[in-house]
């Protein structure tokens, strides 16, 4: 089992941020896609050396997201789970803890709402082999 956190933004500059959601992803120029992809991948990259990661999953896997905004506004979940969900899965994939991101290895992704954090909103990650 591997439990995380990843940020709900990423910075593309000095100034500037990408928040992950499908409607920058949709509007995004494809420099600040890329841009933002790497900066994300380079963050899952750094946690998997943190916790020491060696190792690929070789089962297939079952991902639960938990998502905590950082207010109470209405958000369309899905909206931002599936541009976390891709940069994530590539970024797994890129750092060797993954074999594969399809449906044969990855089953059951699950997206939850998880309660506001001003402090420190985020979406938390638990993948887990599936026997």
């Amino acid at each position: 089992m591997l439990e995380f956190s990843v940020p709900l933004r990423v910075s593309i500059s000095k100034k500037k941020h990408f928040i992950l959601n499908l409607n920058n992803y949709r509007n995004a120029h494809h420099r600040e896609l890329s841009t933002a992809k790497n900066n994300f991948q380079d963050i899952v990259y750094g946690m998997c050396l943190k916790k020491k990661l060696g190792f690929t999953f070789r089962k297939p896997v079952r991902v639960t997201y938990t998502y905590y905004p950082a207010s109470q506004r209405k958000y369309d979940l899905m909206n931002v789970a599936s541009v976390i969900d891709k940069f994530l899965m590539d970024g797994l994939i890129k750092s060797g803890v993954l074999h594969d991101d399809n449906y044969l290895y990855v089953l059951w992704p699950n997206f939850i709402h998880g309660p506001v954090d001003k402090e420190n909103p985020r979406c938390e990650v638990r993948i887990e082999e599936v026997s």
